[in-house]
């Protein structure tokens, strides 16, 4: 039971420590939209890391601690130990999805970035730089790049996560930041128009 807790308690924490970059996507995948209010979890983010840490060692522990020999009686038999593979095969399991959880703010921007198809700049004939504030993690720009190809005219969009801010290209001089903006919005943060060349 000590460890079915330490690892369902060290899967739930994996997940909590990567909630606000995880929670847009996976409420996207579904069609509900983005989750801004995720990233007020962001500031925890260490706490629940170290939660998961001690929830997976209180795991191991349980799983690999010598189990105590049962003394018996003489000209009885002795119970042979209860395997513990399948507990073990779970940790193992586990461990590796709370890894995913946890290091998913760094690997998913690079994986973004690769399946998108190049848009074509020849089209654009106009750079509107966005000033982007409340991004918690470079995953963040991902999902504010998704929500800004969705705007009607935007050609292409790029998100620094460290410079905080977007440059988006778009077809006609005509269309406006506000709908930009509020695409930003859209993803849980919030946007300024910072100049337009």
């Amino acid at each position: 039971m000590k460890a079915r807790s330490a690892l369902a308690g060290s899967l739930v924490a994996g997940l909590l420590a990567s909630i606000c970059c995880i929670g847009p996507l996976l409420l996207g995948v579904v069609g509900l939209g983005s989750l801004g209010f995720a990233s007020a979890l962001a500031p925890l983010r260490p706490w629940f890391l170290g939660l998961t840490a001690a929830l997976i060692g209180a795991g191991f522990y349980l799983a690999y601690r010598p189990q105590r020999a049962e003394a018996c009686a003489a000209g009885e038999v002795c119970a042979t130990p209860v395997s513990r593979r399948g507990q073990r095969v779970a940790l193992w399991s586990v461990t590796f999805l709370a890894l995913a959880f946890a290091t998913y703010p760094s690997w998913a921007p690079r994986l973004a970035r690769s399946s998108r198809a190049p848009a074509s700049v020849g089209a654009a004939r106009r750079l509107v730089t966005l000033d982007v504030q409340g991004m918690t993690c470079a995953a963040c720009g991902g999902e504010i790049e998704r929500e800004l190809a969705q705007v009607p005219g935007v050609v292409s969009a790029r998100v620094s996560f460290e410079e905080k801010r977007a440059d988006v290209q778009v077809a006609d001089a005509s269309i406006k930041a506000r709908p930009l903006i509020m695409a930003v919005e859209k993803a849980g943060c919030r946007a300024r128009e910072e100049r337009t060349r």
